[in-house]
């Protein structure tokens, strides 16, 4: 559909985009804390426009109301959870409402870990008639389609924690310096020195390079430094972390913590030779969650540990496939 010269589908994507950016910059959090302060708990609600323009403002209903659920339990939980304007350290609602934001977009995760604890359990008959998230694409441009349900995920997230309720020390912030990409590839190397013996060893990595093209190389460096790597740091990081590191008042045990939740959630991540369960990828993804975690640490950004997660899957992608 569109409206004049401008199609909804697309129109979502760079809206999304923008939204995106806009939590990394001290102008746009102003404007965003300004609309939580006037609207409350209410503001959330904006967060379904890029899905409404997506599906190009004709919702399935059922559909429509797994989004407002989706948007209003961890918003609640939170609400519950906090003094003030202020988050306190680790809790169970507070950990509710990030399993409130991860599991609907990776309900696979959350099933496989069920039916590990209860054997046999079959929970997913059940469970996807409650799934909460909608999976919906928007073309932001010819080729390239941007995951609204994920992103909307990640925008949910950065508001409840960056804006509705701050807690400090997230770290998404576009004022990158020349010492936070030195900590990124010190991460990058360390992980190596590690990593690369070992998968090896567990017969998890083997040399292939694949050099691709100009454009693709550029497109996997963008697209997988801001759809995958900055999202994923944003959650285990800039959150999980963080909140872990304030509860025992210990950032190393907030880091060991955090890394292996981190190689857990790759539980469900098949790979040639290694089936889900996949033990041998929780091994490297945890290993490769203490690099990035010590980025953060060392520079509290999680757009720097971003960086070295990013080169961490761009080698991976392009030398030991």
């Amino acid at each position: 559909m569109t409206i004049g010269a401008i199609d909804l589908n697309t129109l979502a994507a760079w809206l999304t985009l923008l939204a995106y950016v806009a939590f990394a910059t001290a102008p746009g959090r102003n404007v965003l804390t300004r609309l939580s302060n006037r609207l409350g708990d209410l503001t959330v609600g904006l967060l379904l426009i890029p899905y409404l323009l997506a599906v190009e403002l004709q919702p399935a209903a059922i559909d429509l109301a797994r989004s407002v659920v989706f948007l209003a339990l961890p918003t609640l939980c939170l609400r519950l959870s906090v003094q003030g304007h202020r988050v306190r350290p680790f809790g169970f609602l507070q950990l509710l409402a990030i399993l409130a934001i991860w599991a609907p977009v990776e309900m696979d995760l959350f099933l496989l870990v069920v039916d590990l604890i209860v054997p046999g359990a079959d929970l997913g008959s059940l469970l996807s008639g409650f799934y909460l998230l909608p999976e919906v694409e928007s073309s932001l441009l010819p080729g390239i389609a941007l995951p609204i349900h994920t992103l909307t995920a990640v925008l949910l997230a950065l508001f409840l924690f960056l804006v509705h309720h701050p807690l400090e020390g997230v770290g998404f912030t576009v004022r990158l310096g020349w010492g936070d990409l030195g900590d990124a590839l010190a991460g990058l190397a360390a992980f190596a020195v590690v990593g690369l013996p070992l998968g090896w060893w567990m017969g998890f990595l083997s040399y292939n390079p694949t050099l691709p093209g100009l454009s693709e190389m550029i497109a996997r460096v963008v697209g997988g430094y801001l759809l995958v790597a900055l999202v994923e740091e944003v959650l285990f990081r800039g959150v999980i972390q963080n909140l872990l590191g304030r509860w025992p008042k210990s950032d190393r045990t907030g880091l060991f913590i955090a890394s292996i939740i981190f190689g857990l959630a790759h539980l469900n991540n098949a790979t040639e030779g290694f089936r889900v369960p996949n033990t041998a990828y929780v091994v490297m993804a945890t290993l490769a969650g203490l690099a990035y975690g010590w980025v953060w640490m060392r520079t509290r950004k999680v757009t720097a540990s971003a960086i070295t997660h990013m080169l961490v899957n761009l080698i991976w992608g392009t030398v030991f496939h």
